[in-house]
């Protein structure tokens, strides 16, 4: 029966709060469905790939001894995981003692 009671300013109050949230859902709905259409479009509009190129002024197809050494000794080190290994455990030994606890326990 409490329902009952509420006036019908406070229904009112609660349907424009509900009306208002609604509708800062749909603006941000619709603000981001602008953003993904101009994102497809700018992505259509770039062309070809872009090329690493292995030393200033030639071609990929072009590479002399010593950039395909350099990357073959990249590939190397990347496959053979040759780097340091960390156990992971942090190991903190305390020297000297500290008090901080000394009112919880009073025997120290």
């Amino acid at each position: 029966m409490t329902l009952l009671t509420v006036t019908s300013s406070a229904w009112g109050t609660a349907g424009i709060c509900v009306g208002v949230v609604f509708a800062i859902l749909l603006v941000l709905v619709l603000v981001l469905g602008v953003f993904s259409l101009v994102a497809k479009r700018a992505n259509k509009q770039q062309t070809g790939l872009k090329t690493f190129a292995l030393a200033p002024g030639k071609h990929a197809d072009a590479a002399d001894g010593d950039d395909l050494v350099v990357v073959a000794t990249a590939l190397y080190l990347y496959l053979n995981s040759v780097h340091d290994e960390e156990s992971g455990v942090i190991t903190i030994k305390n020297t000297q003692p500290s008090n901080w606890h000394a009112v919880l326990n009073p025997r120290l």
